[in-house]
């Protein structure tokens, strides 16, 4: 399969810019018009990038390092196709690592925070339940971009760190449940649950905070089983 990826021009650092390229076309795949088994072609991919095979291993040689693509031996290079064992595996060390956030935040938070953080969800609060369920593609990326920022608001450069590529995989996650019924069906519980965790922090309340956003995120795992 060739992936949806842009020529770049060449940087001092192209390995990178390929690395980037494909990650991104990886985790923002439309999983409902893919194959089960997605297997790549390096060297159309090669001549799409406008690059040589030498950076392009080289970003192979990490993407597979973080779980986004596999060598089979004598069949090729694949992307990886996340079972939901390891779904449930991302989100139960997603939920200790936010949980250890939200409690941060609580304590270190601003008026501007709290502020910024209601603001990512503004477009959604008076939709109908029917409406939400419509836009959830884009209340997806909003619930991304709120995650984020607890984990940027907990000030914890080493727990940044460590959540960066999880939250890579959460993109996966988040490109693949936009197609998933039981995920969109659960959206206004979502959106009520994201209300209730800014609450929380905004009380600056770190044993509540930590409590929701954990709850919240475990609370995805029947959908999985």
């Amino acid at each position: 399969m060739l992936l949806d990826v842009q020529k770049i021009e060449a940087p001092l650092n192209l390995s990178e810019k390929v690395y980037s390229s494909i990650k991104k076309s990886i985790v923002n795949m439309d999983w409902s018009n893919s194959p089960r088994e997605i297997k790549l072609d390096e060297r159309r991919i090669a001549e799409k990038l406008g690059v040589s095979r030498t950076p392009l291993r080289e970003a192979i040689k990490r993407l597979m390092a973080e779980g986004f693509v596999r060598v089979e031996s004598r069949k090729g290079l694949f992307v990886v196709n996340k079972s939901k064992a390891d779904m449930l595996e991302i989100l139960l060390v997603r939920s200790v690592l936010e949980g250890l956030g939200a409690r941060l935040a609580a304590s270190r938070v601003t008026k501007e925070d709290i502020h910024r953080m209601k603001m990512i969800f503004a477009p959604f609060s008076k939709k109908s339940k029917k409406g939400m369920t419509r836009n959830y593609s884009k209340y997806s990326e909003a619930n991304i971009k709120f995650h984020e920022s607890i984990l940027q608001l907990s000030q914890c450069r080493k727990l940044i760190e460590m959540a960066g590529n999880i939250f890579d995989h959460m993109r996966w996650i988040r490109s693949w449940s936009v197609y998933n019924a039981s995920f969109q069906r659960r959206f206004p519980k979502t959106h009520k649950e994201h209300l209730e965790i800014i609450k929380a922090i905004e009380e600056r309340d770190s044993d509540l905070a930590e409590k929701r956003i954990r709850a919240h995120i475990e609370g995805l795992f029947h959908l999985l089983e």
